[in-house]
């Protein structure tokens, strides 16, 4: 059985406010495009969040990790070998050659490593090392929501060294 509408006029469906049913497909393929433009920043500004913090923790992590195996060396009282002509460093900069190895990826430099006494220490003396490390934020949509004083941080651990003679 044909419905009431078939038998109208066009003109007298469009004057009704009867609309075809692909017109009605149309809009609602619109009102989907609609609420995507309206919810992809929202979900693009929580996966870039997602990545930053990811970057972010493995900074910390591991700037902590080389600060941490520095120290564990630094105790000993042991000395590395320049690879280069083979002669021995001294003991801060052989402390400062482990930091800088273990965080290549991150690119410190050895004006923010600071070790306390700057000669690495006498038996039985306690050592601090300190890293300051600023954090550059990949995604700049993100930069203007986090406060500046999360990007800036310092890495620091202390441990008394060994009876080394």
């Amino acid at each position: 059985m044909a419905s009431k509408s078939a038998f109208i006029p066009i003109e007298l469906r469009r004057r009704a406010g009867v609309r075809p049913a692909s017109r009605l497909a149309r809009s609602a393929s619109g009102q989907s495009l609609i609420e995507f433009v309206l919810v992809i920043p929202v979900l693009l500004l929580i996966l870039f969040g997602i990545m930053e913090f990811g970057r972010y923790f493995y900074t910390r992590l591991t700037l902590r990790q080389a600060v941490a195996e520095a120290a564990r060396f630094a105790v000993t009282g042991n000395q590395l070998t320049d690879p280069v002509t083979g002669q021995g460093l001294g003991r801060a900069s052989s402390i400062e050659h482990i930091i800088e190895q273990r965080t290549a990826t991150l690119g410190v430099s050895p004006s923010d490593i600071s070790i306390s006494p700057a000669d690495g220490g006498a038996p039985e003396q306690v050592v601090t090392i300190d890293v300051h490390y600023h954090y550059d934020i990949a995604f700049p949509s993100i930069a203007s929501l986090v406060p500046s004083s999360l990007l800036d941080f310092t890495v620091s651990t202390s441990m008394r060294n060994e009876p080394f003679y």
